[in-house]
């Protein structure tokens, strides 16, 4: 490992202030991977849909046009996040997450110069997640598995809770500039809150490692394991499989398979539920309240789902998560509206709260640390394959045939599978430990 990827030793004074702090300091990553989440890439993609009828208007683009968009997001993520996940395991979290949070905010900022060229569009769904891949889960989950062992599905669950916090925040920030400027002024105003709140945590919060600051996992005085340390020290025993190794099993296509099906199925609700809304006769601000109810369920079902996979073998308890969409997406193609509309999403946002605890905790717990990035990242693109894909079926499907009734019925049926998938993926594996190669 170059000497200049190692990190300075922290001074003797700082060394006794952590050890003695009442508080770990792996619960103020756990704060700022919230607060870094809910202004980070994945919360802006999955608010796209905000925006389509102001597009609509402004420009003249048909919902088919601009469901498009979101596909060429995540085509981009597919291709580009297992490269970035490399980077992380290989230079460390904070080298590309504070440089992607300044580029991500200067390029969400550009949105508001957006021109009546469907390819201006398009091109900048392709900057997007370029610039914005290291603000995605990936890298926050990162951190999080570097931080804790013991109550590691708890820290991600609480941590990643983040993105259910934007999906809420964001749409509301987005409405508030729509409804008294423009939409222009909505995407500048994001731009700005994520270089003038998310950048300075990136910068100055963040810590790669315990072992940065003389810490352990989970605060812990004892000797870490192997398995704690993989994370912690450069030039120790490695715990887990290489992508290469990884890829050959069987339960990495289970698992990749169940993220990429969640992903087609809960993005066609993620990106047209406000049209949708509206279209049954709601306002854009009643709508945009409904997809509230949406960021409240990622909340809780993040924390809910950290919490029971610490106490309860995973996918057992993920397979109770993704029943919910199965019911949301059938009663909204029976035509959910107001109440029961908000129901439907609180199904669905609860199995999308899990999705990314249970990706990063899986990825550790059947493959171990040794690649976590890369690995995550391949998994994270079976996700945005889906994600790619559900949004634009439902585009296409809607300026065919006027309606999203027969594709939310197929959906509704897909997460079945989800289920079968997760199911078939077997006990945790006895992880192999190897010697560094640095």
């Amino acid at each position: 490992m170059s000497s200049e990827l190692v990190k300075s030793a922290p001074t003797a004074e700082m060394d006794q202030t952590m050890k003695t702090n009442k508080i770990f300091y792996g619960w103020w990553i756990v704060i700022g991977t919230i607060i870094g989440l809910s202004l980070g890439y994945s919360v802006i993609a999955m608010s796209f849909g905000t925006f389509i009828k102001a597009f609509e208007t402004s420009f003249g683009w048909t919902r088919g046009q601009i469901s498009f968009g979101p596909t060429i997001i995540g085509i981009t993520a597919i291709v580009f996040f297992p490269y970035v996940g490399r980077m992380i395991d290989k230079h460390g979290v904070k080298k590309i997450l504070v440089p992607s949070t300044f580029l991500f905010a200067l390029t969400i900022a550009s949105m508001s110069l957006l021109t009546p060229s469907i390819w201006h569009l398009y091109a900048m769904c392709v900057v997007i997640p370029l610039l914005g891949a290291g603000t995605a889960p990936l890298t926050y989950s990162k951190l999080l598995v570097s931080w804790f062992n013991k109550k590691r599905g708890l820290a991600l669950g609480i941590g990643l809770a983040g993105v259910g916090l934007g999906t809420t925040m964001v749409p509301l920030i987005a409405s508030y500039f729509m409804e008294h400027y423009t939409w222009r002024e909505a995407y500048l105003a994001i731009g700005v809150l994520i270089l003038v709140v998310a950048l300075p945590i990136s910068k100055f919060v963040f810590k790669d490692k315990p072992s940065d600051i003389g810490l352990c996992p989970d605060g812990s005085t004892d000797a870490p394991s192997a398995q704690q340390t993989s994370f912690s020290k450069p030039n120790t025993q490695l715990v887990g499989y290489t992508t290469k190794e990884a890829i050959k099993q069987k339960t990495f296509w289970l698992m990749f398979a169940s993220f990429l099906i969640t992903g087609l199925c809960t993005s066609t609700v993620l990106v047209h539920l406000i049209p949708m809304m509206t279209d049954r006769g709601m306002s854009i601000k009643e709508a945009i309240g409904t997809f509230a109810y949406l960021g409240m369920s990622i909340v809780g079902g993040r924390l809910l789902a950290g919490y029971l996979m610490d106490k309860f073998f995973a996918p057992y308890v993920v397979i109770a998560f993704m029943f919910g969409p199965v019911i949301g997406l059938a009663l909204f193609a029976m035509g959910a509206t107001g109440f029961e509309a908000a129901i439907c999403t609180a199904l669905i946002g609860i199995a999308i709260g899990a999705e990314f605890d249970v990706m990063a905790y899986f990825t550790s717990k059947y493959f171990g640390q040794r690649s976590f990035g890369e690995i995550y990242g391949y998994s994270y693109s079976g996700f945005k394959l889906g994600a790619s894909i559900g949004p634009l079926i439902m585009g296409l499907t809607y300026d065919a045939v006027g309606r999203y009734t027969e594709v939310l019925w197929a959906m509704s049926a897909i997460m079945v599978l989800c289920c079968v998938c997760i199911l078939m993926m077997g006990k945790y594996p006895e992880l192999p430990i190897r010697k560094s190669e640095s």
